[in-house]
């Protein structure tokens, strides 16, 4: 059962055409990749789904619902929500507090201070928080400052944050961008221990190959703003069009 469906989506600047005509099905519970070379419209279409551009024809249905015309605010309310490439926290808050604030916006439906907090209505917030860092392994560094992490352990605090909001579908723009081999493994099994765990569906853009055929169960191509290519790990390996569109022709 799809999830997220998207439908003759394009979007032009100018005379350039980002996206043309694309359509893309993503299966519930699943962790579909997009790949493609730099400027084929993957960060364009991440744009669209969160609601940052408005294309200028297509529609996209979430959980069955329209997306489009819907605010950043209200997408991520109805479930969807984005893991950006440079890691979006609170430098100068704790690991712990960073979660807790998404914890508290989740429950309240946005950021806005609650002057009736008290510590018993917190509770239920600061016990979340402290879940979801347990999960993703930061909860023996709750205390430390968040500017103070490592890149891999930013990008486990950003995904928290992103759990901690309950979202149905984590859409990540290259989650592994920067990192170290081991920090990129680490990574690697986060998302399959976050997928096994809680059936979250995931879009992940990444360039990095062994990310995506450790992790996908389905995989599609960009090449100037068209899907070139789908298909399983396995079909995708030595398509000739994927290929050709990070590599070039021969003669090229």
């Amino acid at each position: 059962m799809a999830i997220l469906e998207i439908n003759n989506v394009s979007k032009n600047f100018g005379g350039l055409a980002a996206l043309g005509d694309v359509n893309l099905s993503v299966e519930e519970g699943s962790i579909h990749s997009l790949i493609g070379p730099n400027g084929a419209g993957k960060s364009t279409l991440l744009n669209v789904l969160v609601g940052l551009l408005e294309p200028d024809v297509g529609n996209v249905l979430f959980k069955g619902k329209p997306v489009l015309g819907q605010t950043p605010h209200e997408i991520n309310q109805m479930g969807l929500a984005r893991v950006f490439q440079t890691p979006a926290i609170f430098d100068d808050m704790s690991v712990l507090e960073n979660v807790a604030i998404a914890a508290y916006a989740a429950r309240d439906g946005g950021f806005a201070f609650n002057v009736f907090e008290t510590p018993a209505s917190a509770k239920p917030c600061i016990d979340l928080a402290k879940q979801t860092l347990n999960e993703v392994g930061l909860y023996e560094q709750r205390k430390r400052v968040a500017n103070q992490l490592s890149r891999g352990d930013k990008r486990r605090l950003e995904m928290a944050i992103c759990l901690a909001r309950k979202p149905d579908m984590m859409l990540l723009d290259e989650p592994t961008a920067g990192m170290a081999r081991a920090d990129t493994e680490n990574t690697i099994k986060l998302l399959q221990d976050i997928s096994d765990r809680g059936g979250i569906t995931m879009v992940i853009v990444e360039h990095d190959m062994s990310v995506v055929f450790s992790l996908s169960k389905y995989i599609s191509c960009l090449a100037q703003g068209r899907i070139i290519a789908e298909g399983v790990p396995d079909e995708m390996r030595g398509n000739p069009k994927v290929i050709e569109a990070y590599l070039g022709t021969e003669s090229e």
